[in-house]
């Protein structure tokens, strides 16, 4: 394959190298050289476009469907994903957007026996927008989901991907977005296809996406007011953590969130919604901590006379 994949880029080099020397070639000798380089340039570019589909043009930013391997297998499951490039500024949002917005949408027209899982959703940042808090993703970022493939492929199939993605992309002002993926994949037997030119990106995607939050940990939510105290004892002080609702009308999105450590974690100050009107038996979202990796927790909320506080938070105050 190193062949394959290198032989035609070098040849194609020494061929356009000699048509820029046109004057010293034999007259004879100058239109053949450069027919040969005109026909190599379309298959070198489709080596380099392998699991990646053209992007397209939204507004304030592209999108494309692409794959992290050249190729796929009969039965074995693979990752492909939304990749968003946007401007300077604008954002796209997570699955609670937060104060406006709604998250992307996609619609999934695969072949006979293929089942697209749900997308995955890498941790939001919180975008300040004048008095609002927005959760989202600004300049680059991948959604990525895993596509299951049936076990009655050949060898000499091609399969096609196709997916009707609508967005919201924001930066004062909202603008809707809708494109048409479509992507084409060779199927091959044996061992797995190699990396795409995106393996980089998914593999760093991945790593990052939340985690479970671990069975160790004991977390539980009380109310004080107008305040939601969400307690957490991961068995260190913790003196940095930013909570992300994954329901919305809970917590109030632009209030400051407050860290009050404890020699075994820590409680979080929140600030519930006003549009809170039913009372809620947990508190769900991401919770990310100093190391910035996130935790997908469900808190259950404890009876609201409770005033004994198990983590004995100390009186320090990190705001986030």
């Amino acid at each position: 394959m190193q062949v394959i994949l290198h032989s035609p880029r070098k040849h194609l080099m020494r061929t356009m190298r000699t048509c820029t020397c046109w004057d010293q070639m034999p007259r004879s000798n100058r239109a053949p050289a450069c027919h040969r380089a005109l026909l190599l340039i379309p298959f070198v570019c489709l080596l380099a476009m392998a699991g990646k589909a053209p992007a397209a043009a939204g507004p304030h930013g592209t999108v494309d469907l692409i794959t992290d391997e050249t190729s796929i297998q009969s039965a074995r499951s693979f990752w492909a994903g939304l990749r968003f490039q946007l401007e300077k500024g604008w954002h796209i949002y997570w699955i609670n957007p937060g104060d406006s917005g709604e998250p992307p949408k996609v619609q999934w027209t695969l072949p006979v026996g293929f089942h697209a899982g749900t997308l995955n959703w890498p941790t939001p940042g919180r975008i300040q927008d004048h008095y609002l808090v927005d959760y989202g993703y600004q300049d680059e970022v991948l959604l990525p989901v895993q596509i299951q493939p049936p076990a009655s492929l050949g060898a000499a199939d091609e399969v096609q991907l196709r997916a009707t993605v609508k967005w919201l992309v924001c930066r004062e002002i909202c603008l809707p977005g809708r494109a048409d993926l479509n992507l084409m994949l060779p199927v091959v037997k044996g061992a797995r296809g190699k990396p795409s030119a995106w393996h980089s990106l998914f593999a760093k995607t991945r790593a990052s996406l939340p985690r479970p939050a671990p069975n160790s940990w004991r977390l539980f939510v009380t109310f004080e007011g107008q305040r939601l105290l969400l307690n957490v004892e991961t068995g260190k002080s913790e003196r940095v953590a930013i909570f992300f609702p994954s329901e919305p009308n809970q917590v109030e999105n632009a209030a400051p969130q407050k860290v009050n450590s404890s020699p075994r974690g820590f409680q979080l100050e929140l600030q519930k919604s006003d549009l809170l009107l039913k009372p809620v038996q947990c508190l769900a979202g991401l919770l990310v901590l100093s190391s910035g990796q996130s935790y997908v927790i469900q808190a259950p909320v404890a009876a609201s006379n409770t005033k004994k506080d198990s983590l004995n938070p100390s009186r320090g105050r990190v705001e986030r």
